[in-house]
Formats: structure tokens, sequence, C-alpha cells
């Protein structure tokens, strides 16, 4: 029989054995997670959706790495390619075919004028060949820088004729403040071009219609007076102070009113060559011969225009340059005296004959592709430099074909001979001296 101690033992037993089962079934389930204590749901259920958050978060940022990734692709395909440097080709120069005479004219430096004849500083003649432009205002665009160096490169020319126009067409002293300035400007630059080329320039007082220098004696003053200022360093510019007086004005009308004008020009520079125009369409030298001005460095001007005006014309001119005066042909044509018709090549070939004995200085008349004998340029002609030879008129052909033909070896031959006999004179004093050492060794 079993003691009430030893059963007590065995249910003590039996339920330690039970506690230890449930416990370890118990402890197994807890570190599977099948079970939770209360103290935990509050942990769990902050923490639960944190981890569902999570793979959120990596789908968005994969999302946004690969949007960027797609941004940048493109960004690659639509930024254009930097362009690479080249070394920039050399411009070819475009060939022309412009007529040149072969021909460059010299350019003398100062110039004054010398027992009636115009010459350089060393006292030797100066020839000045060149063309006079028609009206400012009419053909503005044959005085351009690109125009004067085509004619100083192709056809050698030394000298350009600026004719403005004081009371025709747009003149100066009658068209107002803007076309004075726009006039300015032209010469300006002009004169700038034709000193960058080693030209003279002629700025011309143009009167024709208005017949009588004295009508606008106060705007040549003025022009006159800021012109001087303004080219006083320029040993390039001539002042032709009065183109062609004419009608019944007189040379003592030109007196008079040159000896108020070249004051004006000689207080500023007391050196420059100035133009004066005589009676009738500055052809009366007779009356120059009589009453000459009283300044130096003065030249008279004379014009011809070899279908019109002939022998008579030519005795008066040679009667004049014989008599010692100072004579420059400021505008000629070999055409009639109308600025039309055909070229005299005959009276022409006379004309020059003088030009060239007497050394005279001359600028044809005109440069514009005007619809009239006297232009240069054919008037289909719409170029203004670099022209070939068939676009030049009647009157410019004959011209080019001219210029061809001036010597230009002379002045060369004269230094050549001066540098001889330079030499000729030092071997002559080296043989003296010889000569003379031998003598005293005797």
């Amino acid at each position: 029989m079993v003691s009430k101690k030893q059963k007590f033992r065995t249910v003590l037993l039996i339920l330690i054995l039970a506690i230890a089962i449930i416990a370890g079934v118990f402890g197994v389930s807890y570190a599977k997670g099948s079970v939770v204590f209360p103290w935990e749901v509050t942990e769990k259920q902050e923490e639960e959706p944190q981890v569902a958050e999570e793979p959120e978060a990596e789908k968005v940022k994969e999302a946004t790495a690969k949007e960027e990734e797609l941004q940048k692709e493109v960004e690659k395909v639509e930024e254009p390619e930097e362009p690479v440097e080249e070394e920039p080709e050399e411009p070819e120069e475009p060939e022309t075919t412009a007529a040149t005479t072969g021909v460059s004219l010299d350019y003398y430096g100062a110039l004054h004028v010398e027992d009636g004849k115009l010459v350089d500083e060393s006292g030797d003649v100066a020839v000045l060949t060149g063309v006079s432009s028609h009206g400012l205002s009419w053909y503005p665009e044959y005085v351009t820088p690109e125009t004067i160096e085509s004619l100083r490169n192709n056809w050698g020319i030394n000298v350009i004729r600026l004719a403005m126009y004081t009371s025709d067409y747009n003149g100066y002293c009658v068209a107002g403040e803007d076309v004075q300035n726009t006039l300015k400007d032209n010469i300006d630059a002009a004169v700038e071009a034709a000193t960058e080329n080693d030209m003279y320039v002629i700025i011309d007082w143009h009167i024709l219609n208005d017949s009588n220098p004295n009508e606008y004696k106060a705007q040549a003053i003025q022009f006159f007076g800021e012109m001087v200022r303004k080219y006083e360093d320029n040993e390039n510019v001539i002042y032709e102070i009065c183109n062609e007086p004419n009608g019944d004005t007189t040379w003592e009308d030109i007196c008079n009113y040159a000896n108020e004008v070249i004051p004006v020009i000689r207080n500023v520079d007391s050196d420059a060559v100035i133009l004066v125009g005589t009676p009738n369409w500055s052809s009366d030298l007779d009356s120059v011969k009589e009453a000459p001005l009283d300044y130096d460095n003065i030249m008279y001007t004379y014009h011809f225009y070899a279908g019109t005006h002939k022998s008579s014309a030519r005795n008066t001119l040679t009667d004049a340059l014989d008599a010692g005066l100072p004579v420059f042909i400021s505008e000629y044509g070999f055409v009639s005296a109308d600025g039309d018709g055909s070229v005299d090549t005959k009276e022409a070939a006379k004309w020059q004959d003088i030009i060239d004995e007497y050394q005279l200085s001359s600028c044809i008349w005109n440069l514009s592709n005007k619809a009239e004998g006297s232009a240069l340029i054919s008037s289909d002609c719409d170029k203004t430099a670099d022209w070939e030879e068939e676009e030049l008129s009647e009157q410019g052909q004959y011209f080019f074909d001219m210029l061809t033909t001036i010597d230009t070896s002379k002045q060369e031959n004269e230094k050549i001979s001066d540098e001889t006999s330079e030499d000729i004179k030092e071997k002559e004093q080296k043989l003296n001296k010889e000569k003379s050492n031998l003598e005293k060794k005797r």
C-alpha cells in the first residue's frame, strides 16, 4: 500500500513534468513568433507599418533613380555637341577682271607753285592727272573709299576732284543743313581715302547756275574756313574756290570774291595750293594776265571740251602759259561743251599734246554712268569700281588708253642721271686729290 508521502511526490513530479513540457512548448512557440506577450503588442503595431513601408520606399527610390537616368539620356540627345574649333580658312581673294593701265603716277608730297609751275619740295615739276566727280549730290557712290582705291590701283591716277555744286540740284547753299552735313561727310570720306592711297584731292566749290561766286560768298567763307581747319595737316588737299564763273561775271568780280575767301584759307594754312576760276566758264586767261592775284601758291583754272574748243582756245592757253601764268586744267572733256556727243579724237590729240608739252595737271569730267558723252562709265553699267574696259564709255575708253601711254620712266631716268652726275663729281674730286698728292711727293 502506497503511503501518502509517496503519492504526494508522484503528483508533484507529474506537475513539474507537465510544467516543463508546457514551458518547452511555449518557449518554442515564442521563439517562432507564434506567441506575443501583451506588453509587446504596441511595439509590434509600431514596427509593422515600418516593415510595410520599406519596400514602398525602395520602389520610389528605384523609380526616381531610373527617371533621373532617363532624363540624363534625354539631355544627352537634346544637347547639341559643342562644335570642334577649327582654324579659319583664309578667304580666297575674288578674281577680278578689272582693266588696268599698268601705270602708277607719282605722289610728290607737299606741293607749291614756282615760276608758273606746280612743283614738289625740291622744285621739280609735279604733274597731277586724274578725274573729276560729277556732282556729289547726284552721284555720291562714285566718291566712296572703294571707288577711290580702285582708281588708284587700276588706273594709276594721282588726283581726284570733288565737285560739290553750290546751287544746282541739292546744292550746298540751297538744300538745307542735313544735305550740307551729308556732303561734308562724303568729302571727309573721300579725303581720307585719297590720303590713304597717296592721291591728291581737290575740294571744288562748284558754282554754275549761280554764275557769280559773290552770290554765296558768305557761305563760301564759312565752308572753306571749316575745310582748312579740318585738313590743315593734309599736304594733299587743294582748294578750288570757284568752278566756272559765267554770264556777265568779270575778273574784277572774281578778284573781289577771292580777296575775301583766300585769306580765310591762308590764315590757317599758309602753303595750301588754291585754284581760282576765270571768267566765261573758266576760259578767259587774258584778263588774268593783266591783273593776277597777289598771293603765293595760286593757280588759275582753264576748262576746255575738244568737240567745241579748238585752235583759238588752245592759243589762249599757250599764250598764258608762255607768259608764265600758272594754269591748272581742273575740268575738260574730249566731247562737246554741253557734256554730250562723241569723242573728237582729232582735236583731243591736239589738246593732249599741249598738256604733255607744258606738263600741265588736269582732271577729266566726269566719273559717273550718266547717259551723256562726258561720263566715263557706260550708262548700262552699275558698278562703281573695278571696271572692265568694255564697261567704260567711249570717252572713258579714250581716257583709259591715254593713261596707258604716259611715260613714267622720265623721273626715274632723271634720278639715275643725277646719281651718275654725283658719282662723276666724286670721282673727279678723288682724282684731283690723288694728283695733288703725287705732285707734292715729286
